[in-house]
């Protein structure tokens, strides 16, 4: 009899057990789901920055921003299509600027092996999204970067050669007899107050910036 009821016993906390596992597991799952919500990017006003145009030819050239462009419309593409319609003699001589793209994760592949051959098909798809977020980093990057150099510049006025913009001190000015190390150019003296009024103007554009790609995320 003791027997049965402890075998009813861990019969039950098995029972327990399992479901306290089954929830858990479901809401892992919720988690994961509303972790990989796809984010939808308006592609026209995103090409239309500067930045990311600049950001793209700098990685894979005007071919490249032009592969970019291409898959951003028309959706993923068979490679040796995609090489058709871009006017590229072979698959091979756009493959190049496929794999800058893919580099930076602005371009992903999927690969399909047909009628058991063995080679493999592979078709192309644009991430803009990532350009988005690349775009982000060197804005928030920059105000970053803009208030540290803030920091320095409230201590005190300083003189900047006219020539190749080198940065003295006072101190470092007068033993120099207001001539640049460098170059012999004079040294201007500038007040810290109007360069803090620049640098902050520059974070405010910055940030107009930012605000400006977050309408982009829809």
């Amino acid at each position: 009899m003791a027997t049965k009821k402890a075998s009813n016993k861990v019969k039950k906390v098995k029972a327990k057990a399992k479901v306290k596992k089954v929830k858990t597991l479901k809401k892992v799952k919720k988690k994961v789901v509303k972790r990989e919500k796809k984010i939808v990017i308006d592609t026209n006003k995103l090409l239309k920055l500067e930045e990311a145009r600049k950001y793209v030819i700098d990685v894979a050239g005007e071919k490249g921003l032009e592969v970019f462009e291409f898959l951003i419309s028309k959706g993923e593409m068979e490679e040796n299509l995609l090489a058709k319609k871009l006017k590229f003699e072979k698959a091979n001589a756009i493959r190049k600027f496929l794999y800058r793209l893919y580099n930076k994760n602005l371009v992903s592949y999927r690969k399909v092996r047909k009628n058991n051959k063995a080679w493999y098909t592979y078709f192309w798809s644009a991430n803009p999204g990532k350009l988005v977020f690349i775009i982000k980093d060197m804005y928030e990057d920059e105000i970053k970067q803009t208030k540290k150099s803030m920091e320095l510049n409230k201590a005190e006025d300083f003189y900047v050669c006219d020539i190749c913009n080198r940065r003295y001190d006072v101190n470092e000015a007068l033993q120099n007899d207001f001539r640049c190390r460098n170059d012999g150019g004079v040294l201007t003296h500038v007040e810290s107050s109007k360069v803090l009024e620049d640098k902050q103007s520059r974070i405010d554009f910055l940030n107009k910036k930012l605000h400006a790609l977050d309408q982009i995320v829809k």
